[in-house]
């Protein structure tokens, strides 16, 4: 994953989505201090962007390992992912849930969106008290009612540490939950 590539436009994500979607999470783990959606130059290399600080000042699990590991990479991962979506949901940028909308996607945060494949990599350690994470969405496909998504994703800190993996998320997408636009208003009375 490059992330050092060029964007045509930073747009930082809004606190308040950040509080909504970072809500389930018990306060020791909510690891995003806040995000940043990039819009690459070319295709090629992803569909969309979103870069994020991180601080893991204490492990939820287990005793302090004294590096990122594999539990906070599958969390930090979760933690990314769901605000890109909320973000592309709320600004209507992902095609494949352009019938979406915030108070439906928050519903189903949880239950609806699955990891079917999930590998990760690490190459150096990273200091869990300050680092970054970047995700891609490479591929966005639905069929019937199940949207794909295809990621990529790096973990990295500013002394070399570096771990990256490759996720792909299966978002149920059940027609007979949507709710109608028309009837938005009533559901966020």
């Amino acid at each position: 994953m490059d992330i050092n590539q060029k964007f045509t436009k930073v747009d930082d994500v809004s606190q308040d989505l950040l509080d909504i979607f970072l809500e389930p999470y018990k306060e020791n783990c909510k690891y995003l201090q806040k995000a940043q959606v990039q819009y690459p130059q070319t295709s090629h290399q992803g569909l969309w962007f979103i870069k994020a600080d991180f601080s893991i000042p204490e492990s939820c699990y287990i005793n302090d390992t004294g590096h990122f590991n594999s539990v906070e990479f599958n969390i930090c991962y979760n933690q990314l992912c769901y605000i890109l979506v909320a973000y592309l949901v709320e600004n209507k940028l992902l095609e494949v849930m352009k019938d979406w909308d915030l108070e439906l996607y928050r519903r189903r945060q949880l239950s609806d969106c699955l990891i079917v494949r999930f590998s990760s990599m690490f190459k150096k350690p990273i200091n869990s008290q300050s680092f970054q994470g970047t995700l891609s969405i490479n591929k966005a496909s639905a069929r019937s009612e199940i949207i794909m998504l295809k990621t990529s994703c790096a973990f990295y800190d500013n002394k070399g540490g570096w771990s990256q993996g490759d996720v792909t998320i299966a978002i149920l997408n059940r027609k007979s939950e949507q709710i109608p636009h028309g009837d938005r208003e009533s559901v966020l009375a």
